[in-house]
Parts: structure tokens; C-alpha cells; sequence
């Protein structure tokens, strides 16, 4: 299993309890949940982009869509990166959407790992 893989398969709880109670997930409280080595400062680095890329690889909604700063309820510039379109906002309030509504399955997609560990 992959460094990544362990992480989204740590972060997979705290990412389905956040979609199952219809809200966002700080970057404070997923990195703390979740536990080293994720950190609050590097999370877009270490979990949030190779996630990204692997829901769209998968056909999924983008799950880091749901992790937000605390101090706006928005997600960090970092999100907008792949997402070029004239309304960032806009894209992240579809994207939000979409994760909260899709039937996320118990345990993870096996399209988001690399591995079946």
C-alpha cells in the first residue's frame, strides 16, 4: 500500500461522517483526526491535490471539496488550482454538492487506491 493510500484510507472515516452530516471538515480537524505525519499546513500537498486527481481519475465527486479553512468556510486557494473557471466560488459550491449528494459506499472506492493493501 501506498504512503497515499494509507492516508485516504485513514482520512476515509472523518471524509463519510462529514458527507453523512451534510457538512465541511476543517483542514485543522482532518489533519488532526487523522494524525501524523498529515499537518494542517501540508495537507493540500500530502492528501487534498492526489486526492482530487484520483476522484476525477475515478469518476467521483471531488472529495477534498469537502475540507474547508476555519476561519472562512471556504477551501484554501489550493482547491481552485485545477479548477480554472471564471467562478471559483461557483465551481467549489457544485463540487460541494455533488460529494454531499453522492451514495458514498462504507468502505473506500476501490478507484481512489492504488492498491488493495
Amino acid at each position: 500500500m501506498t504512503d497515499l493510500d494509507a492516508l485516504i484510507r485513514r482520512s476515509w472515516p472523518v471524509l463519510r461522517e462529514a458527507v453523512q452530516m451534510g457538512r465541511t471538515v476543517t483542514y485543522t480537524e482532518l489533519a488532526g483526526r487523522v494524525g501524523p505525519p498529515l499537518n494542517r499546513r501540508h495537507l493540500h500537498r500530502q492528501l487534498l491535490i492526489p486526492l482530487s486527481e484520483r476522484c476525477r481519475r475515478a469518476g467521483l465527486p471531488d472529495l477534498a471539496a469537502l475540507v474547508v479553512r476555519k476561519d472562512t468556510g471556504m477551501p484554501g486557494g489550493g482547491w481552485h488550482v485545477p479548477y480554472p473557471e471564471a467562478d471559483p466560488d461557483r465551481a467549489w459550491a457544485e463540487a460541494l454538492e455533488q460529494c454531499l449528494r453522492f451514495d458514498w459506499p462504507r468502505d473506500v472506492p476501490a478507484g481512489l487506491l492504488e492498491s488493495d493493501g
